[in-house]
């Protein structure tokens, strides 16, 4: 596993000693290497937050229900058609008949019932057209979940982001407190002295803002947690996170790997390629509509009234079939359209590969630049600024003199602990958009 290096802490502490010449300088503020604060122990974490939305969520819950929607037209085209059962009488006279003044005759009775056939198989078309329609539905929901779960992240680091930004103006602010309640303590006579004074009262008032700015980005950021997760509106004034910007995973593993897992887990690759198999299946069902069904006729019972005649009644049944003649309509159009469809999703599937490829290339790039930005920052920037500014401190002491090029050497190095912890932001996100890119969780 790799190392994770010693790295300055956002929450700078007090001023340090400097020689009675000098006073207490308002921006020897120094950065031990320690962990940072990850927040309190009963603070919510990225794995807990993971999990409230997953049951929490009611953009998931809604979505959700598309599936049931797409098992209710698996049924329905799983229905046969019904048969048809009619009765009816002929030859009715509207007065009696007689052999000399109203011939005609004898009236009839019928029972009749009319049986669909489907021969062409157009039911076992429609219910594989449906099946692969629920199966692209199942993997459209996981596809939003995974958006979900990006949206997550972003919301999550933002947060942390902006509580390392109020922790870090808030232990500036209290070394420039300490410096300030030092400086007064040592009067303001000289001319040197009242400058002095009024650097440090501008440099707190512009610590003010930035603490001032990095509340309203916290509480902004906690409520669009909040949201994101479904939680009581008055709950995000009082959520609190654990967890951590540091990487101290091993790195994921190279670019082809990746590539091929983000092509076998992403579900919506898996979209593209049930569309694919739902266009075959289109395919059998226009073929399967060239016929229409056969309709057989049954007709159980017939009854001949031959009273009015003085001859005995009759009893009988009849056996039919209707069959459409496809002359002029096979349905060639249809067929003809969903070949087409067939060629134009193997197209949009391949398309799908190749941004899945680029995308995982994308972000393989970006988490191994903005760990090497971060390597780089540990190892030789932090001490190289480090050094110019105990330098500085150390000739000011000397020579009573200087004073300024210190105080430069001091906000330098404070905006490379800036840029440190932009980094280390920019690099978390990198390694969660690496888990939506792959559409697994490679990496915590």
């Amino acid at each position: 596993m790799r190392r994770a290096p010693s790295t300055p802490s956002f929450g700078l502490p007090g001023g340090r000693r400097t020689s009675p010449g000098m006073g207490a300088m308002p921006f020897a503020l120094d950065a031990p290497l320690t962990p940072e604060d990850e927040g309190p122990l009963d603070g919510l974490t990225l794995d807990q937050a993971i999990e409230q939305l997953t049951y929490n969520s009611l953009s998931l819950r809604a979505k959700q229900l598309e599936i049931p929607q797409a098992r209710a037209d698996e049924l329905t085209a799983s229905l046969r058609v019904n048969p048809f059962v009619f009765a009816d009488g002929q030859l009715i006279p509207y007065r009696r008949y007689s052999a000399t003044s109203n011939p005609g005759g004898p009236t009839q009775y019928d029972i009749n019932i009319t049986y669909p056939l489907d021969l062409s198989g157009k039911r076992l078309a429609r219910m594989e057209v449906a099946a692969q329609a629920r199966r692209a539905t199942e993997a459209q929901y996981q596809d939003f979940v995974r958006q979900e779960l990006d949206t997550l992240y972003t919301a999550y680091i933002d947060a942390l982001s902006a509580r390392e930004t109020l922790r870090f103006a808030e232990a500036g602010i209290a070394g420039v407190e300490q410096a300030i309640t030092t400086q007064g303590k040592k009067g303001n006579d000289t001319e040197d002295e009242k400058l002095q004074a009024d650097h440090i009262e501008i440099h707190r008032d512009a610590l003010e803002l930035v603490k001032l700015d990095a509340e309203g980005n916290l509480a902004s950021a906690k409520r669009t947690l909040a949201t994101i997760l479904s939680m009581p509106r008055e709950a995000s004034q009082t959520l609190e996170l654990r967890g951590s910007l540091r990487d101290l995973v091993p790195p994921p593993p190279p670019t082809e790997e990746l590539a091929q897992t983000a092509l076998a887990a992403r579900p919506d690759v898996a979209v593209y390629r049930l569309n694919v198999c739902r266009s075959l299946a289109d395919v059998k069902l226009a073929k399967a509509n060239r016929f229409s069904d056969v309709y057989v006729l049954y007709q159980p019972y017939t009854y001949q009234d031959n009273a009015p005649f003085n001859l005995p009644s009759s009893r009988s049944w009849a056996l039919g079939a209707t069959v459409t003649a496809p002359i002029y309509d096979r349905n060639q159009g249809n067929i003809r359209r969903a070949a087409v469809n067939v060629d134009q999703s193997r197209l949009e599937l391949q398309a799908i590969e190749r941004r899945v490829w680029a995308e995982v290339e994308d972000a393989r790039e970006e988490y191994e630049i903005s760990r090497q930005m971060i390597e780089r920052i540990e190892k030789r920037l932090l001490p190289a600024a480090r050094e110019v500014r105990d330098h500085s401190l150390k000739a000011s002491e000397k020579e009573n003199e200087d004073v300024y090029a210190y105080l430069i050497a001091q906000r330098d190095y404070q905006d490379l602990v800036r840029q440190y912890r932009d980094a280390l932001v920019r690099h978390r996100r990198a390694m969660l958009k690496l888990n939506t890119v792959v559409g697994l969780r490679v990496l915590p």
